[in-house]
């Protein structure tokens, strides 16, 4: 309880801008594109391995987004992916040995970008990157602002270069035993374009999810495989619950207050 309150302190003040873009679902169900997916995941061909993945997100901000691009060195997955409210997709990833040895292999967590071009890097520290697409000239422009959290405990090695995203996790699995992994990806936007303010709400949105992840849907097994974030890190859902509704009266009061368009030095 005291980590949400302390949470929401520290976003509320981000929140104190115009309103926000709606991200849109987009995720590819195999058939066609929702706001969640459950089932397979892989790498044996294109197709398969876009199962779960965002196509667009909104505001063009990714050009298929979220999957394992690199072989799983014998492990099997399954993927439960979705688009929270708040503009949070959440990824949720679990590797399964169902062979008699014990697996040790290094999987790649895959996003192409919507900028096409380069991403303007305010923030990259360990599990936490925030970026926007450059317009050349250190400004932000037309694609959502991304806060991309990828773990809190050192596993996750992240990389973001122009326009792609790589986070690298090595996963070590016995045999019979599944892992799981836990990827976010918060898109800030304001209806009009991004803002210096949306910058600052990925930054302290990013930092919220790093130090306690949303879990709600996820069931208590599902949550204690989770090997990329700290378990002392996981709330109760609960917490979350008041964490958005904080959010959400803040953002109603504040709604309508303007802030200058974004540009700061990289």
């Amino acid at each position: 309880m005291a980590l949400a309150i302390a949470a929401i302190a520290a976003i509320a003040p981000a929140i104190a801008h115009a309103a926000q873009f709606q991200a849109s679902g987009d995720i590819f169900t195999g058939t066609g594109f929702g706001s969640r997916y459950v089932g397979p995941g892989g790498n044996a061909s294109p197709s398969n391995r876009a199962f779960g993945s965002v196509q667009d997100g909104g505001a063009d901000t990714f050009d298929n987004f979220g999957f394992f691009n690199t072989g799983l060195g014998g492990l099997t997955l399954s993927r439960q992916v979705e688009l929270l409210d708040g503009n949070v997709f959440r990824f949720f990833d679990t590797f399964t040995n169902a062979g008699r040895s014990a697996i040790s292999t290094t999987v790649n967590f895959f996003g192409n970008l919507g900028s096409d071009g380069d991403e303007l890097v305010s923030t990259n520290n360990a599990g936490l990157i925030v970026s926007c697409q450059d317009d050349g000239d250190g400004n932000c422009i037309e694609d959502a602002v991304l806060a991309l959290v990828s773990g809190n405990n050192g596993l996750a090695q992240a990389a973001i270069t122009p326009d792609r995203y790589n986070a690298r996790f090595l996963l070590n699995v016995a045999a019979g035993e599944s892992v799981s992994l836990l990827n976010f990806a918060f898109l800030a936007r304001d209806e009009n374009g991004p803002l210096a303010s949306d910058v600052t709400l990925a930054r302290t949105t990013g930092a919220a999810l790093q130090a306690a992840p949303r879990t709600e849907g996820l069931t208590a097994t599902q949550i204690g495989r989770i090997v990329n974030f700290s378990v002392s890190a996981v709330p109760e859902p609960a917490s979350w619950t008041m964490m958005i509704a904080g959010f959400g009266a803040i953002g109603v009061a504040m709604r309508r207050r303007r802030t200058a368009r974004v540009t700061f030095a990289v």
